[in-house]
């Protein structure tokens, strides 16, 4: 009888325990964001990250991945573009905008990441010739975004940042 009430206890007190230690989401800060289509997979994002948009023009004969990081905003926008300069994992150009400190890739590859000023409050980054199925986690101001495109193109990604 001992041992059944001490197997009970040792049980409720197991699932107690794995119910605390998963409330409190030790292992990672990421929000249940799988999307899945036919062109691209949208496997995980960090809780600030706001939006993600992610497109293909399927008329164009180009190679090449813009991804676009930038914080959400009511101002109008700058015609402005300035070039920067990436070399190792910084960013020599505007210290205000979003900056890209380490891209992990998981399949494919790119020749080059190119980072130019888009507007005041976001980055434009052109990764050329890129090698198809690309699947990258990308991190930048303590956020991270991981992502696999499938089909070769001219792809376009938007994401927006929380204040």
């Amino acid at each position: 009888m001992k041992k059944l009430i001490s197997s009970v206890l040792f049980c409720f007190l197991l699932t107690l325990s794995f119910q605390v230690f998963a409330s409190e989401n030790l292992f990672t800060k990421t929000t249940d964001t799988l999307k899945k289509t036919s062109q691209y997979l949208l496997i995980s994002k960090t809780e600030n990250i706001n939006e993600v948009f992610i497109s293909r023009n399927k008329k164009s004969k180009e190679q090449v991945l813009y991804l676009k990081i930038g914080f959400m905003s009511t101002d109008a926008n700058s015609n402005t573009v300035k070039t920067a300069i990436l070399q190792g994992n910084k960013q020599y150009g505007e210290a205000t905008n979003p900056t890209i400190s380490n891209v992990k890739i998981l399949k494919g590859k790119y020749v080059d990441m190119k980072a130019e000023t888009a507007s005041k409050t976001a980055t434009l980054y052109t990764l050329t010739n890129p090698e198809f199925p690309l699947h990258l986690v990308v991190e930048f101001m303590g956020e991270s975004l991981d992502f696999e495109l499938l089909e070769p193109g001219k792809w376009d990604i938007d994401v927006n940042l929380k204040k």
